[in-house]
Order: structure tokens, then sequence, then C-alpha cells
């Protein structure tokens, strides 16, 4: 978050094997490609050590040029990693958190539409 201070932001936490989480990717790809200064950062909860898995990960995030900031749940319980991200979050996926300027945050779970990220969007430009 530092990193990104003074600056919206999307953080999208996903997986592979999530049908609403790769729909939500394709639409990111899709908003970024019309908005290039679009700030999305991606957080899987598929583990880091399994290295096909990891590359099948890095291959699908490049392929949709969201491959500049991406992370992923390590070798710490699941249960431990989705608390520290949001105590109040239970793991459902998509989940996404919408970041504004100042640093505030909008959690969301359910599939990031097009129709969602235009009105955060617009909310940033204001």
């Amino acid at each position: 978050m530092a990193s990104h201070k003074g600056k919206p932001f999307l953080l999208l936490v996903w997986s592979m094997d999530c049908e609403f989480c790769q729909a939500s990717l394709n639409n990111m790809a899709k908003a970024r490609a019309s908005h290039p200064g679009l700030d999305i950062v991606t957080v899987s909860t598929d583990p880091i050590g399994d290295r096909a898995l990891g590359a099948q990960m890095r291959k699908r995030l490049a392929s949709l040029s969201l491959a500049d900031e991406y992370w992923s749940f390590g070798s710490d319980s699941p249960e431990r990693l989705r608390f520290a991200l949001d105590p109040r979050w239970r793991g459902e996926k998509p989940r996404s958190y919408w970041y504004d300027a100042d640093g505030r945050r909008t959690a969301y779970s359910g599939t990031v539409t097009p129709e969602k990220l235009n009105e955060w969007q617009h909310k940033q430009a204001r």
C-alpha cells in the first residue's frame, strides 16, 4: 500500500480455478487497455510453492498485460493470509478492494464488471 500512496488503485484477490475471477481479470484488462494509467494489483490465493501453477498464473496475467504487480499466497495458512488482507473477508472470490487517493478502501465481493470499473474511475476523476 505504501508504494501506491496518494494514487487510486484496485486490488483483486483471485485464483486460477475461479471462473468469476477470470471474468474479472478479463474486464480489468479491457479497462486498462482503454485507460493505461489504471493501477491494478493482483493477489492470487493459489500457493506460490506450486511451480507449475505459478507459471500458469504468470502466463495468464502476462497475456492480459496485468503482470506488472502481482502477489500470491505463500506457505502460511490461507486463513491467516485472508485475515491479514481483511479481517472481515471470509474467503469468497473474487474479492476486490478499491482504494482512493487518500488510501480509503471499499471492499467488494463478486465479479468486477465494466460498469463497476467505470463507476470507480468516474469517482476518482472528480
